[in-house]
Formats: structure tokens, C-alpha cells, sequence
């Protein structure tokens, strides 16, 4: 949720954080709250979309020196928005969004779309095990850390109202560098307990902590919900204040828990602080949000606990350590396995689609193993999306404007099983010019749709289909792409898609693929095998990409790619329309991401992120060689006329743009 102002409170004003060292330890990560944090402490800037390598090796580093440390970790993620509570502050933040998206400066502050993605494709390399809430994640997080004895790390400022056992470590104050000491190794960090926090407050308890924090306001409850409350208070308090108490601690918070110390009990500190609202209509209102919040920390949702007994959940069940401390407390409540799904199944079952249906068990199953999109859970329920601006042109169509109609297709599949709506149509807000808009998007009345239970009974050949369905792609890929590996086929159908429906000049597919040519076969090391294999038909995790190119010309290449990245950062000015071009490929990829995902991963291999959306790199590449008269004469040149490299480049332009006609 957030506390506005609370963080700098504990940390600055109280000074309640101590020194820690952690190692030989289990650490819980809230995933969302961590890997939007860890962009910013790369420094990394978004305003060219994503530096997505640079965020991938920062990100394995960070877990590389976990693993020194014998750090065990375990990573949270919020699921879907099961409830509108929090739908006023997210649309709030969406117009933000598009406030910021056409202003453009290197420190801009928009995340990148694909961080998420990147981050799990650093897990799974690592092996680190990771689920999804059903919902919001910070409940579940806290239920979870106090199970499996983990501190909870993140960046957000109510983990400092919660009851955690082992005590919260804000992200920013790790210092990922080991540090050798004796025979061990130790990261260095800041340790929050929620005991310090109620001794500098005699009386309060963490009930009465809660309802001081929900009267600060937070993303459920707006201030000026309890406005007429907090002044109350705060005239109360001042009236019997210790003149000695310091006046630089004196903020809110301050105030609200100096109110709550002299209750004991919740339900007497609710009573009386309602008293100033004299209305018994508003009063009941206010009441009913707090209690609402309230629950939040006080009965945190528990239901992930039980996944560790279930085979549908296999990204939660990578280390051994943490499922044998899950097992161990399931044991306390004598639950079978039948039980324990039943258990898991009933707290799924309460979630209701719009038509008041109970969603099936399977799509929470893959929802939790991160194998669905919150997306289509968000459909069902609300019928609406929102959408996330970037860095755009003003004066075109939103970057998702093309992207939205390759998911409709699943959004059809979905709202054919809830089938008691008359209006079968959902909401989708993105940016128009330069505002946040609800634009009604209608999937269609298609006699080919399909059922949403007969999905996972399809062959693989059929749910290849459904998805070269979306994408528009009428061949079939095993034909079309017979001599390429069936890594690439997922990826080539996405650039196509893009290549195709924006119409864009031949330098823009070129920056995609020799950023992506980049990643694999420009790789700096001594190693040398010389062999005529056509690099296509390789994985493109295999080490002969790049063996089979000379180590000096790799070197060579690879520094001139570099110095020419470089240089955008000297740039006073910014073409936008090269980044609302990038941007509108990363959100036409995260949706054919969502659909291979919707029909249970048809095509296996999903090309990440950082081997080709590299914003920098990209812009560089476009900016400087689309005045070129002869592209493909500078492109030899800028690959010192490598011919494995050159025919790499130029066999996945051709591919690509083989059927394209504008």
C-alpha cells in the first residue's frame, strides 16, 4: 500500500534502524517492490525504454552474492487486483504516467515494461525458487517470511506496521558487495523491528499501530477521507503534549500513535476516533474502509503456505531447504494431501468473475506459478485493463494501441465462459494524447471460439496455431522456419508482427536484430572453434554462435557498438520517435508473451528480453544510421565485413520481412 512520509519517519526521524549482517540466513523478497528498486540503484535510466542487459547482470550479481553469503532466498510477486480499493490511487498513477511520458530527460522515471520478465529469467538461470499472490503480494509475503523464518526485504513502507518475526530490511540499505570476515562472507544491511518502533511509543501495541498507520492514510484510504479525524487528534495531543517532546518528530505519524498509545484495546481506539464524524452515514463509511485496511495487517492473507504440498506450483519448489520448513509446519495441522488441496482450491474458489462465477482452480494454478498473466484474471473479474504510458509521441496513438489486438482473441476465449454478460465487451485505459482515456474494446462474436476448458486438451500443433493466430501469421512456423531452430520462432513471429504493422524503415528491424545479434555471438572471450555451422540452427544459449567467430573480431566489433551506445548520453536532444517505436515493440512482445503463456506455452522458448531490447542501443543504432544511403554497405563496415555475423544478420531481415509489402 504505502504510507506517504512513514519511511522517512522510522528511518530519519526515529533512527530505528541497526546494523545487520546477513549471512547463513533466509531472505524473503517482495518481488515487485525489489525490481523496481533495483533499476533505480543501477542508475539506469528509462528513458529509452529499458537497458535491459545492464539490469540482468545487476540482477544476477545481486543473487550471485547471495549465494556467497548462503543466503537462502525465496521471491513473493503480486498477483491480479482482485477488488477495486485500490483502483482510485492506481488510475491516479496512471495519469502521472502520462504526464511524464512526453516530457523527455535522461533522469525520467517511468519503469520499464519488461523488468519483471527480465528479473524471473534471472531466478530461473539461478534456480531460485518464486510464486505470485493471488492478489496484492504483501500480505502473503509477511505470512510466508514469519513461516519460513525469513527477514522480508523490499522498499515499501508498511512493512514497518507489520508483525514480522525475524524483522524487515529495506532493499536500499544492502550493500550487495560481499565482505570477507573470518571464514565467512556477510552482505552488510539495516535491520527494522517492529519492537523498536512500539517502545519509543509506551501503550501501543501493534493492533493500535495499525489503525495509526491506516489514519495517516495509505493506497486504500485517501487523507481527506479522515481529515476530520486526524485534526481531532491532533488538537487532543497537542493539548496535552510534553513541551519537551522534539518538534522535528513531531509529523503525523507522530501524532497518530501519541492518540493511539493510551488505547489498549482496537475496537475502543476505532470507537473514539470516529467520534468527530457526527453523520451516522459518513461514519459508517469511514469505519467500514478503515476495518478494511485494518485487515491487511492484522490477519495478513496466508494461502501460499499450502502450495509447497502441491505439484502445480514447480518454479516454488527449487530448493529443498525451503519446502522441508513448509512441510514441517504444514505437519502441525495433520492435513493429507487431499485435504491440503482442498484447502488451496476454497480460498480460490471465493475469487468471483464479473457473472458472480467462481474462476477455474487452473488458471489460479497457473496464475501463482507466474505461467499466466494477471491480465486475464483482471478481465474476468473487472472487465478492464490498465495500461502502463512510456516514453511516446504526443501527437500518435498510444504504444499499446497496436499491442491490445493480440490478446483479444484470449480475452474472447475468457469472456465466451462467463458467458451471462449481455455486454461482452471490456474496458482498456490507456494514454490519448495526453490523457488517461477508458476505451471500450469489443473481442468479438467469432463462431471459432474456443472453449476455455477444452484449452489444455489441445496438441501442441493446435495452440501453435491459436497463436500465429494473434499475431496475424497465416503459414505455419515448422514450414516457414524449417531451417531455424524453434527457439527463434516465437521471437520472429513478434518482430514480424511489429515490422509489419508499423510500417517502419528498414533501420529499425536492423537495430532489433544486431542488438540481438549482439547478445549472442558478440561475446568477449579467447575462445576459438572454427566450424561452418549456420548459427540459425543453433539454441541460442549454444557457445558456437560466438565460437565460431575470431576473438580479436569480436573484440573489435563489440567495442565499436559500445563507443557508439555511448555516445547518446552526451545528446542534448532526443528523437521521440525512435523510443515510441521501441516502446511499441516491447508492449506488442509482452503481449505475445501473455498469449503463448494463455495457451500453456505452445512454443517453449521465450526469448528474453535482454538479448535484444537494449533502449540505448537501439536509439544509437537507429539515430545514427538511418541518414545512411547504403544501410546494408555501413552495416558491413560497422562488422568489419565478418561473413558469419554479416549472413546472420542479413538471412534474419530477410525472414522477417520476407512477406512484408509497404
Amino acid at each position: 500500500m504505502g504510507i506517504k512520509g512513514f519511511q522517512t519517519f522510522i528511518e530519519q526521524k526515529l533512527g530505528l534502524l541497526n546494523a545487520i549482517e546477513l549471512h547463513n540466513c533466509n531472505v524473503l523478497f517482495d518481488g515487485n517492490s525489489i525490481y523496481h528498486q533495483m533499476y533505480k540503484e543501477c542508475h539506469l535510466t528509462c528513458l529509452f525504454g529499458g537497458e535491459y542487459d545492464k539490469f540482468y547482470l545487476y540482477c544476477k550479481q545481486l543473487f550471485e552474492s547471495f549465494r556467497l553469503c548462503q543466503i537462502n532466498v525465496i521471491v513473493v510477486f503480486d498477483g491480479a487486483r482482485l477488488d477495486d480499493r485500490k483502483l482510485a490511487t492506481t488510475l491516479e498513477r496512471s495519469k502521472k504516467r502520462i504526464d511524464y511520458s512526453t516530457k523527455l530527460s535522461v533522469n525520467i522515471d517511468l519503469s520499464p515494461l519488461l523488468l519483471r520478465q527480465t528479473f524471473l529469467n534471472v531466478l530461473d538461470e539461478m534456480n531460485i525458487p518464486y510464486i505470485s499472490a493471488l492478489g496484492e503480494g504483501d500480505d502473503e509475503c509477511v505470512s510466508l517470511a514469519n513461516h519460513l523464518n525469513c527477514y522480508l526485504i523490499a522498499r515499501d513502507s508498511d512493512y514497518y506496521c507489520y508483525n514480522l518475526y525475524q524483522g524487515y530490511v529495506p532493499f536500499d540499505y544492502v550493500d550487495i558487495n560481499p565482505i570477507e570476515k573470518d571464514s565467512y562472507h556477510y552482505l552488510s544491511a539495516q535491520l527494522f523491528t517492529i519492537d523498536s518502533l512500539l517502545n519509543q511509543f509506551p501503550g501501543l501495541n501493534p493492533s493500535t499501530l495499525s489503525l495509526a498507520c491506516c489514519l495517516c492514510g495509505n493506497d486504500y484510504i485517501a487523507t481527506h477521507v479522515v481529515q476530520t479525524i486526524f485534526n481531532h487528534i491532533m488538537e487532543t495531543v497537542t493539548k496535552g503534549m510534553n513541551k519537551r517532546s522534539k518538534k522535528t518528530v513531531r509529523t503525523t505519524h507522530w501524532y497518530a500513535m501519541q492518540w493511539m498509545k493510551q488505547f489498549d484495546d482496537i475496537e475502543i481506539a476505532l470507537e473514539k476516533s470516529l467520534e468527530p464524524i457526527k453523520t451516522t452515514g459518513e461514519k459508517i463509511k469511514i469505519e467500514n474502509k478503515l476495518r478494511s485496511a485494518l485487515q491487511s495487517y492484522l490477519n495478513p492473507s496466508d494461502t501460499l503456505i499450502y502450495r509447497f504440498a502441491s505439484l502445480t506450483n514447480e518454479h516454488l519448489l527449487k530448493n529443498s531447504y525451503f519446502v522441508d520448513l513448509a512441510r514441517e509446519y504444514l505437519q502441525i495441522f495433520h492435513m493429507n494431501d487431499e485435504e491440503i488441496r482442498n484447502k488451496i482450491n476454497e480460498d480460490s474458489l471465493q475469487i468471483k468473475s464479473k457473472s458472480n462465477h467462481s474462476l477455474p482452480t487452473y488458471l489460479f494454478d497457473a496464475l501463482t506459478d507466474l505461467r499466466l498473466s494477471e491480465s486475464f484474471i483482471e478481465i474476468l473479474i473487472h472487465r478492464r485493463l490498465i495500461c502502463s504510458a512510456m516514453v511516446e509521441l504526443e501527437q500518435e496513438a498510444s504504444i499499446h494501441v497496436d499491442a491490445i489486438p493480440i490478446i483479444l482473441p484470449c480475452i474472447a476465449i475468457l469472456l465466451k465462459w462467463d458467458d451471462e454478460q449481455d455486454d461482452q465487451s471490456i474496458v482498456i485505459y490507456h494514454r490519448v494524447v495526453k490523457q488517461l482515456r477508458a476505451c471500450k474494446y469489443s473481442p468479438g462474436e467469432d463462431d471459432e471460439i474456443m472453449n476455455l476448458n477444452q484449452l489444455n486438451s489441445l496438441s501442441s500443433l493446435k495452440r501453435e496455431k491459436l497463436v500465429c493466430k494473434c499475431l496475424n501469421i497465416s503459414f505455419i512456423p515448422q514450414k516457414e522456419y524449417a531451417h531455424i531452430h524453434s527457439d527463434y520462432y516465437l521471437w520472429l513471429m513478434s518482430i514480424h508482427y511489429w515490422y509489419s504493422i508499423r510500417q517502419l524503415k528498414p533501420v529499425y528491424l536492423y537495430g532489433i536484430i544486431i542488438s540481438f545479434v549482439k547478445s549472442i555471438c558478440l561475446i568477449n572471450d579467447d575462445t576459438y572453434e572454427k566450424e561452418d555451422i549456420d548459427s540459425l540452427s543453433l539454441s541460442i544459449n549454444d557457445k558456437r554462435n560466438y565460437t565460431q567467430i575470431e576473438p580479436e573480431t569480436r573484440r573489435t566489433i563489440l567495442l565499436k557498438l559500445k563507443q557508439m551506445r555511448k555516445k547518446v548520453f552526451d545528446l542534448n536532444k532526443f528523437d521521440c520517435s525512435i523510443i515510441h517505436e521501441f516502446n511499441c515493440l516491447q508492449t506488442i512482445y509482452v503481449n505475445t508473451l501473455k498469449v503463448n503463456e494463455f495457451f500453456n506455452r505452445p512454443f517453449q522458448y521465450q526469448i528474453p528480453a535482454y538479448r535484444f531490447l537494449i533502449g540505448s542501443f537501439f536509439y544509437a543504432f537507429v539515430e545514427h544510421y538511418e541518414t545512411k544511403q547504403n544501410v546494408n554497405e555501413a552495416i558491413a563496415v560497422l562488422f568489419q565485413k565478418e561473413s558469419k555475423l554479416l549472413n546472420l544478420i542479413n538471412k534474419l531481415y530477410t525472414t522477417i520481412s520476407s512477406d512484408i509489402d509497404f
